[in-house]
């Protein structure tokens, strides 16, 4: 019992495990090890004709040294085929963060999954070692497992998906640590997304870069985040669009994250960060935080309906967004899906649904609150006692899908405000209304799925109600289809699924008003 509650406990636990940290007055660790952290990252799921980036991060080698001597990646087909490739280094590693991302040609294997293992000879101490995948003790330190997919992404004409929630290398701390910009950008375009949000703590984008424990007053983690998704963005297929994840007082003191983008002043938000013990208090509560940002910076609250820990509450006040926090005028949408379609998403579907039937017309998000995390989540379960893996939350699972031809930052900031929205972990879809007649369009694709079923609601004098959706023989199983209704209502939600071969449905969700 004590160990399920711990395992969700504490904020600190998110990112790629940092393991070399231990309490001052009681320096035991039963993951330490001297040696620097080493971990390979690889896209879950890889776009038609691209190469795999793979993403070799070594921590820590300004204390523990090491020779880097060669990386060496093998991807194996379930039917036997297998491609190997050398990367020689050749290099001696004493820096605190270092990264190498390396492109794995997958050409001459067929689509379906694969298992890459990723392993990297290296020297420490003089002595020859063989890390596979990672070198964390207690994982599993098993071959990434990649889909290389037949067809793109499905995407409907004029829309673009993205990540809205991930973490990055600026909002490393004693526990913790992400990805880099660049792998960032690299997996974005891998798994088929045009855009991704930086959405780092506010509690970390404060702190000096070389020591998390000290806060900056020059926000040099802050300037220089903007500075490298600027650089990054010009003339990529992949925009980065920096901001934070800011801890904020919700309408009864607790901690609640919110998403700001395109806001460039930084806003201090250190309540749950426990960075000081006992001193939970936020800087700003939600209308607070609210009311300092500019018109065309973007508002999101942070996955409003996943449930607090119960230690999460004590130790650090975290809470949850309530239906009065919900309803500030001020805030663009709701993040109502973060990483998996479990409980959490439908307890904010059906909030959303009765709020939409009261007249609102509130936009809704889906993320996976990614802390690097491409292929597999590695985290700390109990600090100093144990380490986890699964599947959930990974980079680009869950993608907001937003219809604008735009790939600048403010352009994708502003589609992000008023465009046409949907979420989706597979078929793309688009609601159309024009008088009384409405119309879904879709597409998908076999990796995803054929349309299982298609649930179309209307508000009518206040309420939601089902429309009868009765489709022609056969529309189901097409790939790309579209499907005209009458309607009198004056907002329309539509929710699909799919039928997929391994048995787990893909959906998607979206929304217009006449």
């Amino acid at each position: 019992m004590i160990d399920d509650l711990l395992k969700t406990s504490l904020p600190l636990l998110g990112l790629y495990a940092e393991t070399h940290y231990r309490f001052p007055l009681f320096p035991f660790s039963r993951y330490y090890r001297r040696e620097p952290e080493i971990i390979f990252d690889a896209p879950h799921r890889l776009e038609p004709g691209m190469a795999l980036p793979v993403t070799l991060m070594i921590k820590d080698a300004n204390r523990f040294p090491i020779e880097l001597i060669e990386v060496i990646l093998c991807a194996k087909s379930p039917h036997g085929e297998a491609i190997t490739s050398r990367f020689p280094l050749n290099r001696f590693m004493e820096c605190t963060f270092w990264y190498g991302i390396y492109d794995l040609d997958l050409s001459s294997l067929p689509p379906g999954m694969v298992e890459v293992n990723c392993s990297l000879v290296f020297k420490n101490r003089g002595k020859s070692r063989v890390v596979h995948n990672d070198n964390h003790i207690g994982l599993s330190n098993s071959p990434l497992r990649v889909y290389i997919a037949a067809d793109p992404l499905p995407l409907l004409p004029g829309w673009q998906a993205g990540e809205l929630h991930c973490h990055t290398s600026y909002g490393a701390d004693y526990v913790e640590f992400g990805a880099p910009l660049e792998a960032i950008q690299r997996t974005s375009e891998a798994i088929g997304l045009g855009w991704a949000a930086l959405t780092d703590h506010s509690y970390n984008l404060d702190d000096l870069p070389d020591d998390y424990l000290r806060q900056d007053p020059e926000l040099i983690k802050w300037e220089l985040l903007h500075e490298e998704a600027s650089r990054l963005s010009a003339g990529a297929k992949v925009t980065l669009l920096p901001g934070e994840e800011l801890t904020v007082r919700n309408s009864v003191g607790r901690n609640v994250h919110l998403i700001i983008l395109g806001n460039r002043e930084f806003l201090h938000g250190s309540g749950d960060g426990a960075e000081k013990w006992f001193r939970t208090r936020s800087e700003f509560s939600i209308a607070e935080a609210l009311a300092k940002i500019t018109p065309d910076a973007v508002a999101i609250a942070a996955h409003p309906m996943v449930s607090t820990p119960q230690l999460e509450w004590l130790l650090v006040g975290r809470g949850e967004w309530s239906a009065e926090d919900l309803s500030h005028p001020r805030l663009d949408g709701w993040q109502i899906a973060n990483g998996s379609w479990r409980p959490d998403f439908e307890r904010g579907y059906s909030h959303w649904q009765n709020d939409c039937a009261a007249g609102n017309e509130r936009r809704i998000y889906a993320g996976n609150d990614a802390h690097g995390n491409f292929n597999r989540f590695r985290q700390v379960r109990l600090p100093m006692l144990k380490l986890w893996e699964h599947n959930s939350n990974l980079f680009g699972k869950l993608r907001t899908h937003l219809k604008t031809p735009l790939k600048t930052a403010p352009g994708l900031l502003n589609a992000l405000k008023t465009a046409p929205v949907a979420i989706s972990d597979g078929p793309a879809i688009e609601l159309v209304q024009e008088g009384t007649v409405g119309t879904l369009y879709w597409k998908t694709t076999a990796e995803f799925g054929s349309i299982n079923r298609i649930t179309l609601y209307e508000r009518c004098n206040g309420s939601l109600k089902l429309i009868t959706t009765e489709l022609p023989s056969g529309s189901y199983a097409q790939m790309e289809g579209k499907h005209s209704f009458s309607t009198q209502g004056d907002f329309i939600i539509a929710r699909v699924t799919t039928r997929t071969l391994d048995g787990v449905p893909s959906r998607a969700v979206t929304s217009t008003k006449s």
